[in-house]
């Protein structure tokens, strides 16, 4: 059901549409291949996951709890649209998902993990006060202030005691894919979600885990990036100067690589000498690089990578997933840095 998606799950996000964002894809200037999902990899995919999901909340766990909403949330969303690899947010509720969702929330206490599984979907009074107690556990961690959201003058404010955007994606990819692999698959199951290949239960839940968490992790920054539009910004000095602070924060303290990414795009917007622009477009040139070289080494790989992906995961130094693309590239022999005079196809 959710395929070997590595390179696309975050980063792409930005180029292509979602359903595209999530097909493999071998170069950054072509088009990903649609693939159609059956009825049977649907029905897989909801009789397993509601299982999951159902075991989970039963712990009384609140991170169970809160994993098992986001299951609960997905297993059905969107069965109109059976092209995508990780299924899409709900457009309802589901009353057993806000039952878990406010059993977890009351469980939660400063638990990281928990309080940032609990944002996804939840509630608005949920996902404030969930995002509230990741952000007093973490009070200079940009990303619980971003999903806590508000005015941007307001965000800006706070965020000047930031020093790092970590959105925890690889310890909340690593918990997701244990917690997946306590309810295996049945044979039929196992069959459909293969999609006539081999099944290892590690890979899928270490890819099925990463596609889940990029359908519904990262914050909304349309407020954000809105704010610190260069016609946004005016004469105001006090903005710009917060607005390049998070951007700073953003390119060199992300532990994804989206995160990044949106980070030299805002110190792009408010570079004000030629040798600034120049340094964030050299960055730049260098993050393509590496992300179009990372989505060919995986084409090449068995099932596009994803033995390996689960092999970085269980491997604590990797750290970011700008560690874990430095380690693939590092296997397939390919420099981190880009040849003299290579610029991305666009």
């Amino acid at each position: 059901m959710i395929r070997p998606v590595l390179a696309a799950a975050c980063a792409v996000a930005l180029f292509v549409p979602v359903a595209q964002a999530q097909a493999p894809y071998s170069r950054f200037d072509e088009a990903p291949v649609a693939q159609q999902d059956t009825a049977a990899d649907q029905t897989a995919w909801r009789s397993w996951s509601q299982r999951s999901a159902t075991a989970l909340a039963a712990t009384g766990q609140p991170r169970e709890l809160a994993f098992a909403a986001v299951l609960r949330g997905l297993a059905d969303a969107n069965p109109e649209q059976p092209d995508t690899d990780a299924p899409s947010q709900p457009v309802a509720p589901d009353a057993q998902a806000s039952a878990w969702r406010r059993d977890a929330a009351a469980r939660a206490g400063s638990d990281v993990l928990a309080n940032a599984l609990l944002v996804y979907g939840a509630d608005e009074a949920t996902r404030l006060r969930a995002a509230q107690r990741w952000l007093g556990a973490e009070p200079q961690n940009l990303a619980p202030l971003l999903v806590r959201g508000g005015g941007v003058d307001a965000l800006l404010a706070d965020a000047r005691v930031a020093t790092r955007f970590e959105l925890g994606m690889l310890e909340q990819v690593r918990w997701m894919q244990a917690a997946l692999l306590r309810t295996p698959p049945t044979p039929s199951e196992r069959a459909a979600l293969a999609d006539a290949g081999e099944f290892v239960p590690t890979e899928h839940a270490a890819i099925t885990a990463m596609g889940l968490w990029a359908a519904v992790a990262f914050p909304g920054l349309d407020p954000l990036m809105q704010g610190c539009d260069v016609d946004a910004l005016g004469a105001n000095v006090t903005r710009a100067r917060d607005c390049r602070h998070v951007a700073e924060i953003m390119a060199n303290g992300s532990d994804t690589q989206l995160g990044a990414m949106l980070g030299l795009a805002l110190l792009d917007r408010l570079t004000t000498t030629q040798a600034e622009r120049s340094d964030v477009q050299a960055r730049r040139r260098a993050f393509d690089w590496r992300m179009l070289e990372w989505g060919r080494a995986n084409a090449a790989l068995p099932r596009d990578g994803a033995g390996q992906f689960a092999r970085f995961l269980a491997d604590p130094s990797i750290r970011s997933e700008a560690d874990l693309i430095a380690r693939a590239l590092q296997e397939a022999g390919i420099p981190l840095e880009p040849p003299a005079g290579w610029q991305p196809p666009r």
